[in-house]
C-alpha cells in the first residue's frame, strides 16, 4: 500500500524541481534558495500549529540533523541539471544515481534500515530500467560536467531521504520536517555570508515577481511558495512512506512519477514530446512491471 504514494512524490518531485529551476533562473540560484528554505520553513511551522503530532519525542544523533544541509545540495545541483540537460535527462540521470544509492543502502542496512538484499530475480527488471535510462540520455557529449551533477542530485535526496526518515521515527514527521528547513535555512544563510553574491539584481526580479508586473501575481506565488511548499509536502510523505518500503523500490516507483511529469513538461515547454524520451520511459516503466511480477511469483512460490 505504502508503495503507491511513491510515484505522487516522483510527480511532486519533477513539478518541485521544475518551479525551482524557472525561479532560479529569475532571480539567481543563491536567492532563490533562500526563499525556498524560507517558504518551507514558513508552511511546515503552520502545518505543526493546527495539526498536533503525538510522537513522544526522543533524542537522536547529531548527524540525522544533516538531511537540511544535504537538502541545500539537492536544490542547487537540481537547478543547474534541469536548467541545462532538461526536465526528462535530468530526471533520468538523476534516477541512475539515485538507483546505484538505493542498492547499497538496500544491501548494506545503512543507517539501521532493514536489509533487502537484490536477488537474481530483481536482475530483469534493472536491466530494463537501465536501458530505459540509457535511451532517454541520449547523447552525452559536450555536457559531462551537468551530467555528473544531475547524478549527484539524484544520489543527494536518497541520504536526504535516509536521513530526515529516522529523525521523523524520533521526533514526529512534522517536527523533522520543520528541522530539515531551519538547518537548511541556516546552511544557506551561512553561505551567503562566505560567498557573499550580488542579489541586486534578483531581488528588484523577487520584487517584480511578487507584484505580478511580469507574469501575473499568480504565476509570480507559484514561483515564489510552490518549491518550499511542495518541498514540505514531499518532505512530509517521504517521511512517513520511506521506512516502510526498500530503498530501490521507492526509488523505482517515485522515477514513475517523475518520468512521466517530466515528459509532460518537456512536451509542454517544447510543443512535442520526443519519441526517444516516451520509449526510455515505457522501458523503465516495463522494467518496474517484471519487478512487480517477479516478486510475486516469489512470493507465491514461498508460500505453496
Amino acid at each position: 500500500m505504502y508503495i503507491l504514494f511513491a510515484p505522487l512524490v516522483g510527480v511532486l518531485i519533477t513539478v518541485m524541481n521544475g518551479i525551482n529551476s524557472v525561479f532560479a533562473a529569475r532571480v539567481g540560484s543563491y536567492l532563490s534558495v533562500l526563499v525556498i528554505h524560507l517558504a518551507g520553513l514558513l508552511a511546515v511551522s503552520l502545518v505543526i500549529l493546527v495539526r498536533r503530532d503525538g510522537t513522544k519525542v526522543r533524542r537522536v544523533p547529531a548527524y540525522l540533523y544533516a538531511g537540511g544541509f544535504v537538502g541545500v545540495g539537492t536544490v542547487f545541483a537540481c537547478n543547474a541539471a534541469f536548467s541545462n540537460l532538461g526536465a526528462s535527462l535530468a530526471v533520468a540521470l538523476a534516477l541512475f544515481g539515485q538507483m546505484a544509492a538505493s542498492l547499497a543502502v538496500d544491501s548494506t542496512g545503512f543507517l539501521g534500515r532493514p536489509r533487502y538484499p537484490v536477488s537474481a530475480r530483481n536482475l530483469p527488471g534493472l536491466a530494463l530500467c537501465l536501458a530505459g535510462i540509457v535511451v532517454m540520455a541520449g547523447d552525452f557529449g559536450g555536457r559531462l560536467g551537468y551530467i555528473a551533477i544531475a547524478l549527484v542530485a539524484g544520489v543527494l535526496p536518497l541520504l536526504s531521504f535516509s536521513l530526515n526518515s529516522q529523525l521523523a521515527e524520533a521526533r514526529g514527521i512534522w517536527r523533522s520536517a520543520r528541522a530539515n528547513f531551519v538547518v537548511g535555512l541556516s546552511t544557506v544563510l551561512a553561505l551567503l555570508v562566505i560567498v557573499r553574491p550580488d542579489m541586486g539584481e534578483g531581488v528588484s526580479a523577487l520584487a517584480g515577481l511578487a507584484a505580478g508586473t511580469e507574469t501575473g501575481i499568480g504565476r509570480g506565488l507559484v514561483l515564489i511558495l510552490g518549491g518550499g511548499i511542495l518541498g514540505v509536502v514531499m518532505n512530509g510523505v517521504m517521511n512517513f512512506i520511506f521506512p516502510k518500503i526498500p530503498a530501490l523500490w521507492s526509488t523505482l516507483f517515485m522515477f514513475a512519477g517523475q518520468a512521466l511529469a517530466g515528459l509532460a513538461l518537456d512536451a509542454i515547454g517544447q510543443g512535442s514530446m520526443e519519441p526517444r524520451k516516451a520509449l526510455g520511459v515505457a522501458l523503465v516503466l516495463a522494467g518496474l512491471g517484471a519487478n512487480a511480477l517477479l516478486g510475486r511469483k516469489k512470493t507465491a512460490t514461498a508460500k505453496a
